[in-house]
This record gives structure tokens, C-alpha cells and sequence, in this order.
């Protein structure tokens, strides 16, 4: 009875780290160096981009374990879309919501799937984010999905760029149509869309 109670005490003991440590893979995120280009533009963007987000996980990896973002990715993202528009030629500026040219980033989805198959992995990340300029009573929302297949499982480096690449896809969508909107508005106008 009683090398019951220590073996059962024992598994336990073991069991207890490899429940708390396992598990989490932190993943830093790395968008491609090739920012979309922009038509050269003039002018001011107040941006502000923030993680909607209820459950922070990306998903879980061909190993089972989860994959977290090792920074805040609002903060990521933000830095990304700021340099592109500043490549354009705008000015980026403190974001107000009561600023014409407010342009407002909600991510609403990242999802990271991955599958093996022998000895290769596919990995599918799905990215959704909602756009809004301060000047329409409209937002939109710009899906992306991008697939990668691997041999083995894919490196950390590997995961963050997948993902980086499909956050960058979708931001090269609003960054588009933000374009769009301020090419077709007058000087000094701000029309809605």
C-alpha cells in the first residue's frame, strides 16, 4: 500500500512540470523586409492599430504546442504599416479620433493551423483585419491567408515569418484601398467611402 502511495505521488510529481512548462511556444513575429510599395503620396495619417483579439494563442503548431506572440503584435504591425506609409510619402502623426485622416486597425483574427504528413508540414495562418477612416461611418475587413509546406517542422523563424507575411498581405490591402480613397478626394476634401 504504501509504494502505491509513493509511486502514485511520484507520477504526479513528474506530471505537474511537464504540465506547466509544456506547451508554449513564444514566437516572435517578421514581416518581409519588401514593405508594399505605395504610390507616392503628401499628406498626414493619424494610425492607431490595437488587437481585438479575445484569446491572444495564434494556434498550435505541428507539435501540439501553442504558439504566443513574444511581443505585442498591435505594436508590430503598427510599426510596419507606419514605415510603408512613410516610404509613400505621408507623414504619420499621433492618431486622434477626431482627425479627418484617422485610419483605425482592429486585427480580429490570426489563426495558425498546422498539419503533417510523414516527414512534411503545412502550415496555413488566416489574418483578418478591420479598417476604418475617422472620415466614413464604414469599416472594412481585409482576410488574408497564406500556405507554406516544410520538410519537418518549421523553425520558430519560420512560424513568425509565415505569420508576418500573412498580417503584411492583409495591411498591403487596407494600405491599398487607403490609397484609393485619398487619390480620389479632392485637395483639401475629405470624401467618404
Amino acid at each position: 500500500m504504501y509504494y502505491m502511495k509513493s509511486a502514485a505521488i511520484v507520477i504526479m510529481l513528474l506530471a505537474v512540470p511537464a504540465a506547466v512548462s509544456a506547451g508554449e511556444i513564444k514566437t516572435e513575429i517578421f514581416y518581409p523586409s519588401a514593405i508594399t510599395a505605395i504610390a507616392e503620396s503628401a499628406g498626414e495619417i493619424g494610425l492607431w492599430v490595437e488587437d481585438g483579439r479575445a484569446e491572444k494563442v495564434l494556434g498550435r503548431a505541428v507539435d501540439g504546442e501553442y504558439l504566443v506572440p513574444a511581443s505585442d503584435i498591435a505594436t508590430s504591425l503598427y510599426a510596419h504599416m507606419a514605415s510603408s506609409l512613410k516610404e509613400g510619402g505621408y507623414r504619420v502623426v499621433p492618431y486622434s479620433s477626431e482627425m479627418a485622416n484617422g485610419l483605425l486597425i482592429r486585427i480580429h483574427a490570426i489563426n495558425y493551423a498546422a498539419t503533417r504528413e510523414m516527414i512534411k508540414s503545412k502550415v496555413e495562418v488566416k489574418v483578418a483585419l478591420e479598417a476604418k477612416m475617422n472620415v466614413s461611418t464604414i469599416s472594412r475587413t481585409y482576410r488574408a491567408s497564406v500556405e507554406e509546406q516544410f520538410a519537418l517542422s518549421p523553425s520558430g523563424k519560420e512560424n513568425g515569418t509565415i505569420i508576418g507575411s500573412a498580417l503584411t498581405t492583409a495591411a498591403a490591402s487596407v494600405l491599398a484601398d487607403i490609397q484609393l480613397t485619398n487619390a480620389t478626394q479632392p485637395e483639401g476634401e475629405n470624401a467618404e467611402h
